[in-house]
């Protein structure tokens, strides 16, 4: 008797739990039912307001103005803006010539110009702007580089800047920035010679877009 009162008493247990759950989970659908409906209602009585951080909004700002397209060589009035940066008109390396460094005994692809002048040649900014930096070392050259506005930068390297010269000065076209400085560093085998980068938007150009219409007029 004891025995079976035992199993009748798990039996109970057994279906009540089976009925909390049923009921639980019927709440669960009840509640769920109304949240969603409730939810509905309210997109519909009370839309998203519209206005001008919501893309698509017809009542938002215009379209943004574009920024100013960097400067381009183009010839023509380019042959004004720009200067030669030494009285040289032509190239002991050229821009994407595959290169080798006699000092250093690799080959590389050259990004950019260099001009075969005397130590002591005059060495010019290409054109108007603002000193970024100006930099020493012996391994890699002593460079300055020129901030032209609008993306456009010139690097001057294996010279010796003007004294005083330091970022932040204003440049003009044509002005003394430095000389061409005796042979060292990383390009000492390749002789006395003015290395000249240009770079438009963070990227390396050729310099002979820029040269060519300058060094045509002269």
């Amino acid at each position: 008797m004891k025995e079976e009162n035992t199993k009748s008493r798990k039996r109970w247990i057994y279906y009540a739990i089976l009925g909390i759950c049923a009921l639980l989970l019927i709440a669960g659908i009840v509640l769920t039912v109304y949240f969603v409906t409730e939810s509905g209602n309210n997109m519909a009585n009370n839309p998203p307001i519209e206005g001008p951080d919501v893309p698509g909004d017809p009542s938002g700002p215009s379209e943004p103005e574009q920024p100013e397209e960097p400067d381009e060589p183009s010839g023509g009035e380019e042959a004004v803006r720009f200067a030669a940066p030494i009285d040289c008109d032509s190239y002991s390396v050229v821009y994407g010539e595959i290169y080798e460094n006699g000092t250093l005994g690799w080959w590389y692809r050259h990004k950019a110009v260099d001009f075969d002048a005397a130590a002591g040649t005059e060495v010019r900014a290409m054109a108007d702007g603002t000193v970024e930096e100006v930099s020493f070392s012996t391994e890699t050259g002593n460079l300055i580089t020129v901030d032209h506005g609008n993306g456009l930068k010139t690097t001057y390297r294996f010279v010796e800047p003007i004294d005083g010269l330091e970022a932040g000065d204003r440049v003009s076209k044509g002005e003394k920035i430095g000389e061409v400085a005796t042979a060292y560093g990383i390009e000492a085998f390749q002789g006395e010679h003015l290395h000249l980068e240009i770079m438009l938007a963070g990227d390396y150009v050729d310099p002979t877009d820029y040269l060519e219409p300058v060094l045509s007029e002269k």
